[in-house]
């Protein structure tokens, strides 16, 4: 059986929490704020352990920082938000739960200071400014080593010259809008650049790393998933427990018709419109998914940004991307929380082969979360997604 070494690590002094009956702790790069729980069950056996959770002095307190580590690796640092104790009554034993999101979290709940001044700040220092708001002491970083193990052995490595171009590069937002969010503003700086942002692990608690950086499409594959048939029956060297591959063309337009004025005076301007058709839903892929002949799903939008055909037809094709972002996406259940001896992790090429649903190609990690309890064992629920399915055309701000 296969077995982990989960604790979370709690407050200042590193309280380690390792009686657990349940937990959860989830991570994405394509939304930060990602959830985690654990539980502990009451038992007379473990009365030390429950005392020591509720200890008024040295117990679990909301607001306190932990971080959760498999195998001695950190895997998310985060916030205890709710801090749940008992029981209601049933036959069931009481128990101590607390949960919250990661160290991100509080930029998705409060809001910037709109008299905050942005303009013409290297990226780096505005997204510091913004984070201090809400308490986080950030550290900025293009990507992660992926020849390194993931947490807190992990080193931010620095990119190549136009990657830190990019970490000082000024941005033209000027100041948050009023009620904006933290993360919203971070978001329209980021996304205007062309890129994502994400959390990891910190090397020191009091310290959350920024991951700005851009979809992987290429390079080394570092983890596979496979559910192979044969004879109607799973291979032993299958490792997918359950997959579950979900299509969808509901928010996906088969063409987008952007219309613009390109000024030509001091009061005339000339309208113009310019269609771009969504080419995605005619890969050999997705024509086994997407029937060609299905209705037309048009949109028509008026942009206040493009003022060329060419700009029009970027904006087209940028609006699909985004809503192309949908169209597949591919879950499957492993056992376990390694494979090769690192952890499933967001932002690395895996081999995806499930015979069950008809998928053989090489996809992108895009979340991973960890679960496992004393009645069952560890397990990794892995979402990937088609290569380039992840827009990287700045969205203008």
């Amino acid at each position: 059986m296969i077995a982990h070494d989960v604790a979370l690590l709690v407050g200042p002094e590193q309280l380690r929490i390792d009686v657990w009956d349940r937990y959860t702790f989830d991570v994405s790069m394509l939304e930060v704020g990602a959830a985690w729980t654990l539980t502990f069950w009451y038992s007379e056996q473990a009365q030390a352990s429950w005392r020591r959770l509720i200890d008024p002095e040295r117990g679990v307190r909301c607001g306190q920082t932990v971080t959760a580590v498999i195998d001695g690796e950190a895997v998310l640092t985060g916030t205890v938000e709710t801090r749940d104790v008992g029981d209601d009554g049933n036959r069931a034993p009481p128990t101590f739960t607390i949960s919250g999101r990661d160290k991100l979290g509080p930029a998705t709940s409060w809001d910037a200071d709109p008299a905050l001044s942005l303009k013409n700040l290297p990226l780096e220092e505005a997204l510091s400014r913004l984070y201090a708001g809400v308490g986080l002491v950030v550290e900025i970083s293009e990507h992660v080593d992926a020849d390194q193990p993931v947490g807190s052995l992990r080193r931010p490595r620095r990119g190549g010259r136009a990657r830190r171009a990019s970490r000082a590069q000024q941005i033209a937002i000027s100041h948050p809008r009023v009620g904006e969010k933290v993360q919203g503003v971070v978001e329209r700086i980021v996304r205007g650049l062309g890129y994502r942002v994400w959390t990891t692990p910190a090397e020191r608690p009091d310290r959350t790393v920024i991951l700005v950086d851009r979809p992987r499409s290429s390079g080394e594959t570092r983890f596979a998933l496979r559910r192979v048939l044969e004879a109607g029956r799973v291979t032993s060297d299958s490792n997918v427990l359950a997959g579950r591959e979900k299509s969808s063309i509901r928010e996906a337009p088969t063409s987008v018709s952007v219309f613009a004025h390109a000024p030509r005076g001091d009061s005339a301007s000339d309208a113009f419109a310019r269609t771009v058709t969504n080419a995605a839903l005619t890969t050999p892929v997705n024509r086994a998914r997407i029937d060609p002949l299905s209705a037309p799903r048009p949109r028509f939008v008026t942009s206040d940004q493009a003022r060329t055909v060419e700009g029009a037809q970027a904006e087209g094709a940028r609006l699909i991307a985004e809503a192309n972002e949908q169209l597949r996406r591919y879950e499957a259940w492993v056992l376990g929380h390694r494979q090769r001896g690192r952890l499933w992790v967001p932002n690395t090429l895996c081999t995806v082969r499930d015979d069950l649903v008809g998928l053989d190609e090489t996809q992108l990690i895009v979340a991973a979360s960890f679960s496992g309890g004393k009645a069952e064992g560890p397990r990794t629920r892995v979402t990937c997604l088609p290569l380039g399915a992840l827009s990287e055309t700045p969205v203008p701000a």
